[in-house]
């Protein structure tokens, strides 16, 4: 990068250094997927099992298929302090708040919330309800909640007034580029469905799904990405 705005040639060179052509991010090389609620609770291995490919056996989370828009977002809360004599202030850091909205085509097979609770097993009377695969966090829930309330059946669950949705999940958010390098994961833990809407029309030829998430942290997950891109040809701040 360069070191001094003596250095920028808007002419010759690009603001930001390092990047190569043809090696880009974009919404095809990025997976989002449904698991346990921490990573505590399956030993924080998530990225590195997905990244190696483990066998369904030893699985973690579940892809959510048919994403058609992702949105994550954090909020921090700051005060801003005035003091008399001065037009100076002070900024004192508040809290910080996660949260996401996805929608998703309903194309066949488990709808959105099924699969965001993907992960959930229920093997007591009355209402007993399968994971939707062999996974670790299953075995390993802190919490075996009996759900009393059914949110569904089988593929479709969409009463959110069931207790099931009173437990938290958890999300994923794996990223790689064109050259199917690694670029970052994070882990998106204590996730909650405040809202969730299922919508079709009498002309549509789809039935579209969006849900808003809100998360209690991002926990970011090693899973052996390329190194940090640095490269001469960057406006100095």
């Amino acid at each position: 990068m360069a070191g001094k705005f003596s250095d920028w040639d808007p002419f010759s060179r690009h603001v930001q250094g390092g990047l190569v052509d043809g090696q880009f991010l974009n919404a095809g090389y990025t997976l989002i997927a449904a698991g346990p609620p921490r990573l505590a609770n399956i030993g924080g291995s998530v990225g590195s099992a997905l990244a190696a490919g483990k066998s369904k056996a030893n699985q973690i989370v579940l892809p959510i298929g048919v994403l058609q828009n992702f949105n994550l977002s954090h909020n921090r809360n700051f005060s801003r302090l005035f003091e008399i004599g001065s037009e100076r202030s002070y900024f004192i850091a508040g809290r910080t708040v996660g949260q996401l909205s996805l929608s998703r085509v309903l194309y066949h097979g488990p709808s959105l919330l099924r699969m965001l609770y993907a992960y959930y097993k229920d093997e007591l009377p009355p209402h007993k309800m399968p994971a939707v695969f062999d996974n670790v966090g299953a075995d390993k829930m802190t919490n075996k909640h009996d759900v009393k309330i059914p949110p569904g059946y089988e593929n479709l669950f969409l009463n959110l007034a069931s207790d099931l949705f009173a437990q938290p999940f958890g999300m994923l958010l794996f990223v790689r580029d064109s050259n199917q390098d690694t670029v970052g994961s994070v882990y998106l833990e204590a996730c909650q469905v405040p809202n969730h809407t299922w919508a079709t029309d009498s002309q549509g030829t789809i039935i579209q799904e969006s849900a808003s998430v809100q998360f209690e942290r991002a926990v970011p997950v090693s899973a052996t990405p390329m190194p940090l891109i640095t490269g001469d040809g960057a406006t100095p701040s």
